[in-house]
């Protein structure tokens, strides 16, 4: 039932779905009937807002009500009044009205209660006990700054319903009140129950030379588009309406829709010259996004009717189009950016998560954490074999209790040649013979997956495999992404195999500098320690050797080359083989270090230098001991060239200090034509030579060496009574214990201990 005078205008419908297209028909044609004043533009955006959020209105009280709703419709001089009203308070009020505002910073959520806020000059929802009533004023474009005092109409007051109360102020941009209380449209008293809330408490943006209009700084872009594609709805009467727009790679795509219709059927119909076009089944006209003269993309509308839409629905859609084109491009634009900078910063975090390692199995699990589910639903590294195969080395999924049954699935399909594999490749994932897979691998099977190459240095290294669900596709972003961050763990990955490799050399080569055990001598007690300064126990330039030289004697040697690495190494071996070799032809001691010292001069010097103390042990007979003496006795001969001084601790002196146990001569390595000569001492029973690096003695805390003052006697001091061992194990514990953190040096020592 509709009636309508110069001034009101009501109209009754069902609840059904048909009612907002009725409604809105009723009041886009009412307003024209009346004639809205103002300039033309104006007064046709007026209309619009109208019908849009008329449309809204009556939705939701055809959804939440349920019951018959009544639409009233006034022009007063300043305004246009529209109210709404059903018959169900008590359900409207717990499922689509929220509280009052108390802090006006406070956002409630729903799309349909921030239309009223955008688009309306007033607007409030009353309630009593039987009904509610929700309506909004839109001021016309010369007056829209103030607002009559009389109540709109249909609104419970109209039919004798007993209301009192008055709508609350709304929060509007900036703070403050967009009127005051007793400004607003007062019900009047009576008797009952019922108060009024503003429908939401998001700023408004008013005024202007359209009324309210709508802020689009305060809304995203798919929020922008929904509201877009709603308005060229209403406008047009049609029944439902769709929004293409520039992707990121500039091809026009289905972003938004309201309402009912195929959007396969309109993208195909989709024309930038803005016109109508129908089918056998429908009408769809197309208006185009123009920002500076090009085509952003195409605001589209479609009815279930023939011949539906004339040239003044097609100016209407244009309008639409041309007031929402340029917010649209600057959300685009601002999307794109935010899209931008989310991938750098995802791939700076990737990068940073993968360079922080060098273990390959962290590596390849975190890229496969990275993955999923950012950019797909589940990941599979497959890395290369020492055989050419490629297997599944990891694999993450969404849904965790499927990684067995993927794991099982890759590892039975075949990839796609790896030379010619290109990022973003398709890889169907389907079996030659699908009863060798449980169901569950099966259902798998049927994803999308593609796999991108790991490739660094020009070397594959496997392959990096993603998956969607069924039918899904790959966007290109995330294609780009995933392509970017499969380099970046094909690069970490090399690094990590290289640096495992470099390890397993440097340790090789390690083994190779170290006698593979210490021999036992009779009458001595000997223990060696050594540690090798740098990040992966680096190949160092400290050295020792124990060996037989024959007739009861034994030959030790604790060396320093200087420097590390690989040079240090070379010089390292070249030094402890030529002290074996030369003590196995018969040569003395001396006569070693005299030779060693022309060897290394012989590349015409420059080459690293060596501190070293070599000597030999030899084990008293009984017959042998000196007269008197019951301990058994041990002769050593040694040479200390340019290396830290042995230190001698007796034990026939408890609580002595130790002594140097030779005098100091030349290093090696550096002055021609040296002449060596070594000397002897005798140990006792509990008697200990201590020999170390100068990585022992140069332990550094502060500007303090450890030493400084005789650091490394007071450490051997305490020692009197322990095994070679014990006196080993403390005095590393003594230099660790000394200085803060790592040591810069290498360190080596040797302690023998006569029994």
């Amino acid at each position: 039932m509709q009636e309508r005078d110069d001034r009101v205008a009501t109209a009754t419908y069902a609840p059904e779905p048909s009612a907002a297209a009725e409604a809105r028909r009723f009041v886009r044609e009412t307003l024209r009937s009346w004639g809205v004043p103002g300039p033309a533009a104006s007064a046709s955006v007026l209309v619009d807002d109208a019908v849009l959020l008329t449309s809204e209105l009556v939705t939701n009280a055809v959804v939440h009500a349920g019951t018959q709703v009544l639409l009233s419709c006034r022009m007063t001089q300043d305004a246009v009044e529209v109210a709404v009203r059903d018959r169900h308070p008590s359900r409207t009020l717990s499922s689509e009205i929220p509280p009052p505002v108390t802090d006006p910073g406070e956002k409630t959520s729903g799309r349909g209660l921030m239309l009223p806020s955008a688009l309306a000059s007033a607007w409030g929802v009353t309630y009593t006990q039987s009904a509610k009533a929700v309506w909004f004023r839109i001021a016309f474009a010369d007056d829209a700054a103030d607002t009559p005092a009389d109540t709109p109409a249909g609104t419970p007051e109209d039919d004798g319903l007993a209301v009192n109360g008055v709508t609350p102020g709304i929060p509007a941009a900036g703070g403050g009140l967009l009127r005051e209380p007793d400004e607003m449209p007062a019900f009047a008293s009576g008797a009952g129950d019922a108060y009024g809330v503003p429908l939401d408490g998001h700023a408004a943006s008013l005024g202007g030379p359209t009324g309210g209009r709508l802020d689009p700084s305060g809304l995203s872009y798919d929020e922008l588009l929904r509201h877009t594609v709603e308005t060229a709805r209403d406008a047009a009467d049609a029944d439902a309406a769709y929004a293409l727009v520039a992707d990121e790679d500039g091809e026009l795509r289905m972003r938004a829709a309201a309402g009912l219709g195929p959007p396969a059927l309109l993208e195909a119909l989709a024309d930038p010259a803005g016109h109508a076009r129908s089918d056998a089944s429908q009408s769809v006209m197309t208006v185009p996004f123009l920002v500076e003269g090009r085509v952003t993309g195409i605001l589209a509308v479609a009815s279930g009717e023939l011949d539906q839409f004339s040239p003044d629905d097609s100016a209407r859609l244009q309008q639409v189009a041309d007031r929402m084109a340029l917010s649209l491009e600057r959300a685009r634009l601002g999307e794109l950016e935010r899209a931008r900078r989310g991938r750098v910063s995802f791939l700076a975090e990737a990068s940073d998560l993968l360079a922080g390692t060098l273990d390959q199995e962290k590596i390849i699990a975190l890229a496969a954490q990275l993955i999923v589910p950012r950019l797909a639903t589940w990941c599979g590294v497959l890395l290369g074999g020492d055989d050419g195969s490629v297997r599944p080395a990891y694999v993450w999924h969404a849904d965790e209790s499927r990684l067995d049954a993927l794991t099982l699935l890759l590892g039975s399909v075949p990839l796609p040649a790896l030379p010619g594999l290109g990022g973003g490749h398709s890889w169907s994932l389907a079996l030659a013979d699908p009863n060798e897979l449980p169901d569950e691998a099966l259902d798998l099977a049927a994803d999308s997956a593609w796999c991108f190459p790991l490739t660094a240095r020009g070397r594959s290294l496997g392959v990096l495999a993603i998956g969607r669900p069924r039918g899904g596709t790959l966007p290109r972003e995330v294609a780009e992404l995933a392509e970017d961050l499969t380099r970046r763990t094909a690069l970490a990955l090399d690094n990590a195999q290289l640096y495992e490799r470099q390890q397993q050399t440097s340790r090789a080569l390690q083994r190779s500098l170290l006698p593979p055990e210490i021999p036992h001598i009779p009458g001595l007690d000997l223990a060696v320690a050594h540690e090798v300064a740098g990040e992966g126990n680096e190949v160092g330039g400290d050295f020792y050797d124990v060996f037989a030289v024959g007739d009861g004697r034994w030959r030790f040697a604790i060396g320093d080359v200087c420097g590390t690495g690989p040079e240090a190494a070379a010089v390292t071996g070249l030094a402890r083989h030529t002290l074996r070799i030369l003590a196995g032809e018969g040569y003395g001691i001396d006569a070693v270090l005299e030779r060693l010292n022309q060897l290394l001069l012989a590349d015409g010097g420059g080459g690293p230098f060596i501190t070293l103390i070599h000597g030999e042990v030899r084990v008293l007979a009984a017959a042998e001991r000196p007269a008197g003496d019951a301990d058994p006795a041990v002769l050593v001969s040694l040479v200390c060239a340019g290396h830290p001084l042995p230190l001698l601790l007796r034990a026939a002196e408890p609580g002595s200090a130790p002594e140097p146990a030779v005098e100091p001569q030349p290093l090696l390595g550096v002055v021609e034509e040296l002449k060596f000569a070594a000397q002897e001492i005798s140990l006792a029973a509990g008697d200990l030579l201590l020999c170390v690096t100068d990585g022992v003695t140069e332990r550094r805390k502060g500007g303090r060496l450890l030493d400084d003052d005789d650091g490394l006697a007071g450490l051997l001091t305490d020692c009197g009574g322990l095994s070679a061992g014990a006196v080993a194990a403390r005095i590393q514990r003594g230099v660790s214990e000394f200085g803060s953190g790592p040591s810069a040096d290498d360190m080596a020592l040797l302690v023998l201990r006569a029994v």
